[in-house]
């Protein structure tokens, strides 16, 4: 069981009181949870926000089964993405966590991401859901531990 601890840490995003993640990050605050619950949690508050089809220059966040899984030496089975360019029916998009935490609020103040950042998704294989990110809302969902990676062993 991966466990995600909270307490450390702060966000312009949810200073002013009117995040709709107030009430999640004031119930686990100096508590544990796992990263699956707080996963979940996230994605409850977010389930409004949900779209079919992603926008250019917009804020997701999903889960993402890729279609050459057993290729890739590592992947993220929950990006949170800024999407870049459609390339066909595909998506470009920087996903923060490639991003080390401490880098990711430059990153995402500037939206100007590191290489090692891109990739390309296939919208379906992203569970036909993806879970749109207001702005306000995207330096404090990049500091939770929301990403899940599968690494070849």
């Amino acid at each position: 069981m991966t466990i995600a601890t909270t307490g450390s840490g702060s966000s312009n995003s949810s200073l002013n009181g009117n995040s709709r993640f107030d009430d999640l990050i004031s119930k686990v605050k100096g508590s544990t949870i796992t990263k699956d619950k707080l996963r979940d949690e996230v994605f409850n508050i977010l389930l409004d926000d949900a779209v079919g089809s992603p926008s250019e220059g917009k804020w997701y966040i999903f889960e993402y089964d890729p279609k050459f899984k057993d290729r890739l030496i590592e992947w993220d089975q929950y990006p949170l993405i800024f999407y870049l360019e459609g390339k066909g029916s595909n998506v470009i998009g920087a996903n923060m966590h490639y991003i080390s935490s401490n880098a990711r609020l430059s990153a995402i103040n500037r939206k100007k991401f590191p290489k090692s950042s891109l990739r390309q998704y296939i919208p379906k294989n992203a569970d036909s859901i993806f879970f749109e990110i207001q702005e306000s809302e995207v330096q404090l969902l990049s500091l939770l531990p929301l990403e899940k990676f599968h690494r070849k062993s």
